[in-house]
């Protein structure tokens, strides 16, 4: 079968390989769509804070049919549509119990960064983390394992944290960023909804999905937002971009009461200082999220069926991968890059 593997630091390449051999647990998968991430990009580089074992197949947004299951696996039968759940945790721990392998203490594995990926004909994967995907498209199904997945849970962090919600900004109007617009318009109907990006076009998508306001970033975007809702009164920030300055801008339109929820991987901070006059005003809440549980990609996965949540996607073939991780690094790609298997 055919693969697209990281065989060294910072070389991968599509390889011919040998079916994956089933193991207890498992079911293998004949895939049909994997979404591509910026966290891909990174993962091919194999750096060593990752301490991936190489050569592995690349491939964290997956969805497929059910080709056949280990004897010792009852609960998933050949044709079944099911997407895959991306962590792989201790298994043992009571956030693992409860489906929340995001929250496991003793750290997890991820499916294309330390276990093989979907980018392949096939794969093998553990039962336990199959969710059904039927009645869904799978080129627009891919995207919710992951970008879904972490914007919904951005969200629903977001949504319990602020005192009042009368105005929140998503800042990255990416591949969870849109996803993220879309979710807090339904949640949120009646607040403004600011969307905040460097791309015109991702603007106008925002503003198709349902934001209210969108600013154009650039030196002053802090002044023109304060002046849009007349001061510091951003309830929620949710940044999908996670830089210095994303971060920074978070804090400069937050206020007390205030939340701001982090779950780009932008390599930003910003000073927490215990004194008088700090950057980060009092009494607001900073929260980074990392990706999300079990029952948050039911969650995602529902509101696709249901018609309420889509993915603007640009499909490539297998055989172009290396040309669709490009344009992703890039930043050409509107939405999310999905590598469809024929």
């Amino acid at each position: 079968m055919r693969a697209y593997r990281v065989t060294s630091p910072g070389r991968s390449e599509l390889v011919d390989c040998p079916l994956p051999t089933l193991g207890s647990g498992e079911v293998l998968l004949r895939v049909q769509a994997v979404g591509l991430c910026h966290s891909d990009v990174f993962h091919r580089q194999a750096p060593p804070v990752l301490r991936q074992t190489l050569p592995v197949t690349l491939g964290h947004e997956v969805v497929g049919v059910v080709e056949k299951a280990a004897a010792d696996v009852t609960d998933w039968r050949p044709g079944t549509s099911a997407a895959v759940y991306v962590l792989v945790g201790c298994g043992r721990c009571s956030a693992c119990a409860r489906g929340e392998d995001n929250l496991c203490r003793t750290g997890y594995r991820g499916i294309g960064t330390h276990l093989d990926g979907g980018l392949a004909d096939y794969m093998a994967v553990p039962a336990g983390n199959l969710v059904a995907a039927d009645g869904i498209d799978p080129v627009l199904a891919a995207p919710m394992t992951d970008a879904g997945m972490t914007a919904y849970h951005a969200v629903a962090s977001a949504l319990g944290l602020p005192r009042s919600w009368d105005v929140g900004l998503v800042i990255g109007i990416g591949g969870l960023g849109h996803l993220a617009v879309q979710i807090l318009a339904a949640a949120k109907a009646d607040a403004r909804l600011i969307a905040v990006d460097v791309d015109p076009a991702r603007l106008e998508l925002a503003r198709r999905l349902g934001a209210t306001d969108t600013v154009l970033a650039g030196h002053d975007t802090a002044a023109r937002v304060t002046e849009l809702v007349g001061g510091r009164e951003v309830d929620a920030v949710l940044d999908f971009v996670g830089t210095d300055g994303t971060i920074e801008l978070a804090a400069d339109l937050t206020n007390r009461g205030s939340a701001i929820v982090v779950a780009g991987l932008g390599g930003g901070s910003v000073p927490f200082e215990a004194q008088l006059a700090t950057r980060v005003s009092p009494e607001v809440t900073l929260r980074r999220v990392s990706a999300g549980s079990r029952n948050d990609l039911r969650h995602v996965l529902d509101l696709a069926r249901a018609g309420r949540l889509r993915a603007e996607t640009v499909p490539y073939p297998l055989e172009k991968v290396d040309e669709a991780l490009a344009a992703l690094e890039a930043g050409t790609v509107l939405g999310r890059a999905v590598i469809t298997i024929a």
